[in-house]
């Protein structure tokens, strides 16, 4: 009931700023028993103006519209439309399932009345570190850990639905001491600032995992030769390609 109050709270400011003009950093006023009791709050901002959403992932969240929980995005017309999607429905406000050992995917969508540069920031958030917040850019096939840094885009007057994905992953223990073990010289990988390079003679690899030197994954992507991986600090990394038939091709890289 606690939390089912605090969702409507906050969809209540939700709605009250979504006019809201951009005077500086907006802080958040929530308050919680803990630090990870599974709330994330995304804002976008640019040209003036700023939105936030709202995503829950708790006890009484499902896959499908939860009543007294799911809050419909009720702002057409404001400078900024920023919301999740159930379906075709778009959101202010969105319930989901608890939070387990598995990967999570939320879609993202806004419009914009003016072009512009836009940033997608984190605005507040109560998510265990098992996680990783990833946001998904497919139109420039980048991957940015939005714990490290805020994601800054050139917006253009419309509304893009397709483009933007949150995911949630889950840091599924380490890699083992085989894994540790750099096998295949037919694959290089290196960076060149943020972009994660390959060259290789393989025509089957399908996809790219990259690890921190602790073996936590920091995030997966299907394979391309040219990955945008921003916000991570330089030092050394772990590259493991699958290929088509299952194979893994571990490479040591520094940034």
């Amino acid at each position: 009931m606690k939390i089912k109050l605090l969702l409507i709270i906050l969809f209540i400011s939700l709605t009250a700023i979504a006019y809201g003009q951009d005077f500086g950093t907006q802080t958040t006023g929530h308050t919680s028993e803990s630090d990870t009791d599974g709330r994330i709050s995304l804002r976008l901002a640019g040209n003036g103006s700023f939105l936030t959403l709202l995503i829950g992932f708790i006890p009484e969240g499902t896959v499908g519209h939860d009543n007294g929980f799911d809050g419909n995005f009720i702002n057409d017309g404001a400078p900024i439309e920023f919301y999740s999607f159930l379906g075709t429905t778009r959101l202010s406000i969105q319930a989901l399932p608890e939070l387990t050992n598995t990967n999570v995917q939320v879609a993202l969508g806004y419009e914009l009345t003016a072009a512009a540069s836009y940033t997608l920031s984190i605005d507040a958030e109560f998510l265990s570190t098992d996680f990783d917040i990833i946001l998904e850019d497919t139109s420039q096939g980048t991957f940015t850990d939005l714990r490290q840094t805020g994601y800054t885009f050139s917006g253009v007057i419309g509304e893009v639905n397709d483009r933007f994905f949150l995911n949630l992953n889950y840091r599924s223990g380490t890699l083992s001491i085989e894994d540790l073990e750099e096998t295949n010289t037919d694959v290089h990988a290196y960076f060149i600032n943020d972009i994660l390079s390959f060259q290789t003679t393989h025509t089957d690899l399908k996809t790219v995992e990259l690890f921190n030197i602790a073996g936590k994954r920091i995030f997966s992507a299907d394979y391309k030769n040219k990955i945008t991986a921003q916000g991570l600090t330089d030092g050394f990394y772990i590259v493991r390609c699958t290929t088509a038939s299952g194979a893994r091709i571990i490479k040591k890289i520094v940034k």
